[in-house]
């Protein structure tokens, strides 16, 4: 296992959709707030970018909650090592349904050549411990470091405002 920031991961060279990942990541351009340490369920990979649902971005009370819910869509009824997410459903329910509506809020494009660190896979068995540690670090488009409280708060406003499905 190697660390980055305290997260425990396996490195890979590769991102599959439906792993969880943990990545040191500076975006380009440099005018949007955005977190350098992404903790991301990948959902699907198109060349060089890749969509993810980033932990970080919703708050700490509503991780859970969502991930419980996410349960229906993992490959196997038990968590073990080689569990996967089935993104293609999930995705969906993401775009449409307002149970879902963090994890619509937590969805980002992400460059795979803004990636600047080694990429850790989680295993499937830390998903939970993982998606509750503290590893996020907002800035904003000069570099300038967010308080995470403030992210939180804006989440939570989207949320609010996420109350009818995208069609």
């Amino acid at each position: 296992m190697t660390k980055l920031r305290k997260i425990e991961g396996i490195k890979v060279s590769t991102l599959v959709s439906g792993n969880m990942y943990f990545y040191r990541y500076l975006a380009q351009p440099t005018n949007i707030l955005f977190d350098m340490y992404p903790l991301i369920f990948m959902i699907r990979k198109k060349g060089m970018l890749f969509e993810g649902i980033n932990f970080h971005y919703i708050p700490v009370k509503y991780r859970m909650p969502l991930f419980e819910d996410m349960r229906r869509f993992f490959d196997d009824d038990e968590i073990e090592d080689d569990t996967r997410l089935r993104v293609r459903a999930f995705r969906y329910l993401i775009l449409s349904s307002r149970k879902y509506r963090f994890a619509k809020i937590a969805l980002h494009r992400y460059v795979q050549s803004s990636i600047r660190s080694k990429v850790l896979r989680i295993p499937a068995t830390d998903w939970e411990k993982t998606i509750m540690q503290p590893a996020q670090r907002f800035l904003t488009g000069n570099l300038q470091v967010l308080n995470t409280k403030i992210v939180h708060r804006q989440s939570l406003l989207k949320s609010l405002q996420t109350s009818k499905p995208i069609k």
